[in-house]
């Protein structure tokens, strides 16, 4: 978490950009699915496709969607 960048949603990332988990908001039970998926703290995420209301990422080699507004409680930096 040195990198100096601020942190900023997922659902802020450009497609072919990765970034790093910073954390993940929300409530209970988004938070333990999202970790479940493996949106964890110091994890890589790629941003293959992001248009509209979903974006498509690469988590720990699995590739699936995710809808913006899941999207906006993991902060990357």
């Amino acid at each position: 978490m040195t990198s100096g960048m601020p942190a900023m949603p997922l659902s802020l990332v450009r497609a072919g950009d990765t970034v790093t988990v910073s954390k993940v908001r929300g409530n209970t039970d988004l938070r333990r699915h999202l970790q479940e998926l493996g949106f964890v703290e110091g994890s890589e995420v790629h941003v293959v496709t992001s248009s509209g209301s979903n974006i498509i990422v690469m988590v720990k080699g699995a590739r699936f969607g995710l809808d913006v507004k899941v999207a906006q409680y993991v902060m990357c930096e």
